[in-house]
């Protein structure tokens, strides 16, 4: 459908989710890391791990909650990686209740081992579960080296456990040169570790590579799923030059928001326009509470945005196109911290115009603080890999969640 025909059809606000365009953006990668594994963290965008799944090897999910999506959708437990620094006893069983030993598991702390040796005793089966020890970058993820060397060793005696290598996220939006400087102290150290357990490791790795939210360039009529396609270009000739494949035995590279980001959109409808003092606010429908975009400075940059009049056969009519002028777009919050753009020259906006923001597949419906003010959730939108659009999810009602306890 065209915009227009989507508006009018799902009523704003809704995210548009466009699976052919996901799968463009898998394929373009897989392209540059052939004998490189792909795994989804599936925190970007949980709704699309059913979507996915079949085009990567792995999905990373951080809580029992995502594992219990996954099994819904369909997915094999033998392609979820658990991971996360809150595992417990009662969580754990559930998951070996639903999946068995099947998939991969991290272990970030020494509780983790004893949780994970444990409960696989408990579930009475020859196979034992496979694990990755998370290294730590400094921060609260992970274990240190000797605390790492001396989880690998307990792994490998144990007998329900077994070790198969080591799992390493720093963070995302990271330049190249952080990236190099990884890479060439995990080549050293898995080298190193290998030696002194006698055994190869695999290592899962997250580049957590730039996703530019803000470039000059965004409105190119170069298809989103080739956005900063020169960064992952970079990495693997970081990966030639640090000669991390003589390291590990295989090697996964784990994504969320450079797999997701290219193919969301957000729209939202323009609720009010005023005048206060010489500056121009539109009030938008939505929100902080709907999209957020990552290093947004507080609206102080710009965001790839597409005006789509509620009159577009009438533009052309009267001119209105060349009627520009600077707005901030404040959403819908009673907070004066709720501005998605300071300033930003648009065509002279109405009540009723949609501002359709790109870029918002990764993270956008769920980091944001959805239940504040009690305003309802936006629809969701999945155009299907045949194309089709489909909705989802309905506009839902949060006021259930934040009242009416009293009667």
């Amino acid at each position: 459908m065209k915009n227009q025909e989507l508006i009018n059809k799902y009523k704003t606000p809704f995210y548009l989710y466009d699976i052919p365009e996901l799968k463009k953006r898998v394929d373009m990668m897989r392209a540059y890391q052939k004998d490189i594994g792909l795994c989804y963290a599936m925190k970007a965008a949980p709704l699309l791990a059913g979507y996915i799944a079949p085009y990567v090897d792995r999905l990373e999910v951080c809580s029992p909650g995502e594992y219990e999506i996954c099994l819904r959708d369909g997915i094999s437990p033998e392609k979820i990686l658990v991971s996360g620094v809150n595992k417990t006893e009662e969580s754990m069983k559930r998951i070996l209740s639903m999946g068995g030993s099947a998939g991969l598991f991290t272990i970030e702390s020494p509780e983790h081992f004893r949780i994970l040796d444990k409960v696989s005793k408990e579930l009475s089966s020859d196979d034992s579960l496979r694990c990755f020890v998370r290294l730590t970058s400094g921060n609260q993820f992970g274990v240190d080296k000797s605390t790492l060397e001396e989880l690998c060793k307990n792994v490998i005696d144990s007998e329900h456990l077994t070790l198969v290598g080591i799992h390493f996220f720093s963070g995302t939006q990271k330049n190249i040169k952080k990236i190099e400087n990884e890479l060439t102290e995990l080549t050293e150290y898995g080298r190193t570790l290998s030696e002194a357990l006698s055994q190869e490791l695999a290592l899962e790795y997250g580049p957590g590579l730039v996703i530019d939210y803000f470039k000059s360039d965004q409105d190119t009529a170069e298809s989103l799923f080739r956005y900063n396609e020169s960064d992952l270009a970079l990495l693997m000739d970081v990966v030639e030059r640090t000669g991390l494949r003589n390291s590990f035995r295989e090697i996964t590279f784990e994504y969320g928001r450079y797999i997701a980001a290219t193919c969301g959109k957000y729209y939202t409808g323009v609720a009010d326009v005023k005048e206060n003092d010489g500056i121009n606010y539109a009030v938008l429908e939505g929100g902080l509470h709907q999209i957020t975009y990552y290093g947004s400075m507080s609206g102080m940059k710009v965001p790839p945005i597409e005006l789509i009049p509620k009159q577009e056969a009438a533009e052309s009519e009267t001119g209105e196109e060349n009627d520009s002028r600077d707005y901030v777009l404040a959403g819908s919050l009673c907070s004066v911290n709720d501005i998605l753009v300071r300033r930003i020259s648009l065509r002279r906006l109405d009540i009723g115009d949609t501002l359709c923001f790109n870029l918002t597949g990764a993270y956008a419906a769920t980091e944001g603080i959805a239940l504040f003010l009690s305003r309802d959730l936006p629809a969701i939108v999945i155009r299907d890999i045949n194309g089709s659009e489909k909705l989802v999810r309905k506009h839902t009602e949060t006021n259930i969640y934040n009242g009416g306890y009293h009667g």
